[in-house]
């Protein structure tokens, strides 16, 4: 028979906090992740307990969002799916996902201060950059934040090697012959494309192989997918010398727009256009031809930037953690052309 030891081993708590819990006691100590934790190790080892008394709906803790390059879109095919992740998670140990705004969302008054006067909202998980007087007023009023991508060592942060993965993504460009790539991305908040980790990675491939950047093939389309269309038409519709043989996009929505744009000028994908995107959303695999780009384990990064938040409620590590994950190439079609040499 498992006895009230035995849970408390489990959960990592006192044997006093898993009674106080299992008996019902109003607690306001033992926060809603411990409770949780607790019942479900008790249900796990079969010990018998009555079902916890449902709390009132006004008492759910929850947990905001805040991106900052969503282009005010309710829908995006890189940050929804991280959404996803974190509110799979946060679901599974009894929280909420209160909110996701953008960085336009803030500008209102009445959203500003949902966000930070909610007593509801125990943490934010913040993706990407934000304006530092926002972000300044933020950190004072709320007192847990995670950060998605952010450059920010005071706070837990999960991320992955942005540079590394744009610099392979046009290293496999470069092993297959081509010389002159194209870019396409945006700046972001900085407005410096040098400090754009995606466009850092294209430069550090090409300087490793000996090749210049040539401004003219770098476009900024400020991650806009129609703006990457447009760009490229105009590009494709300019005279002048030989066109570059391969694009690299910072994202695959903009690698798709710009593979309708070099289709309608009659060119031919990867003949005499390759192109690698990055992010490997689900439509990239469905393109005509399957886009090669650099996969990035979105989903994973909500769950375990959720995992990172419950951590801090429940207990801090002592100092900031950051999380690297993993990303892998997943190089298709689109870029399965070698360059023929010359003689």
């Amino acid at each position: 028979m498992p006895t009230l030891k035995d849970i408390a081993e489990r959960v990592g708590v006192s044997i006093s906090t898993v009674s106080r819990v299992l008996a019902n006691e109003s607690n306001r100590a033992v926060n809603n992740l411990t409770k949780q934790k607790i019942w479900d190790a008790a249900r796990d080892l079969g010990y018998p307990v009555k079902p916890p008394t449902q709390e009132p709906q006004s008492a759910a803790k929850g947990i905001g969002c805040i991106v900052s390059t969503m282009q005010d879109r309710h829908y995006h095919p890189y940050f929804s799916v991280i959404f996803e992740g974190i509110d799979k998670e946060l679901s599974r140990h009894g929280y909420k996902l209160s909110f996701t705004h953008t960085l336009e969302d803030l500008k209102r008054p009445d959203i500003f201060r949902e966000v930070t006067e909610d007593a509801q909202v125990e943490g934010v998980i913040l993706i990407e950059g934000i304006d530092s007087s926002i972000y300044s007023h933020i950190k004072k009023h709320i007192k847990h934040i995670v950060g998605i991508d952010v450059s920010d060592p005071t706070i837990p942060t999960i991320s992955y090697d942005r540079v590394e993965a744009a610099r392979l993504a046009v290293a496999h460009l470069i092993g297959q012959g081509h010389r002159d790539i194209m870019f396409i991305g945006g700046t972001g908040l900085s407005g410096d494309f040098d400090r754009e980790k995606r466009y850092r990675g294209y430069k550090s491939a090409l300087e490793q192989a000996g090749l210049a950047v040539r401004p003219e093939h770098v476009l900024s389309a400020e991650w806009e997918p129609d703006n990457a269309y447009r760009l490229m038409l105009k590009f494709l519709d300019q005279p002048g010398g030989p066109l570059p043989t391969a694009v690299f996009a910072a994202s695959d929505i903009m690698a798709m727009a710009a593979m309708r744009a070099i289709s309608e000028k009659g060119y031919r994908i990867p003949q005499d256009f390759a192109i690698v995107g990055f992010d490997d959303n689900e439509p990239s695999r469905y393109t005509v031809p399957p886009l090669s780009t650099i996969h990035i384990p979105t989903f994973e990064i909500g769950i375990v930037a959720a995992k990172t938040m419950l951590q801090c409620i429940e207990s801090p590590y002592p100092l900031p953690v950051k999380i690297l994950l993993p990303f892998e190439p997943m190089f298709r079609q689109s870029s399965d052309w070698r360059v023929p040499q010359q003689p």
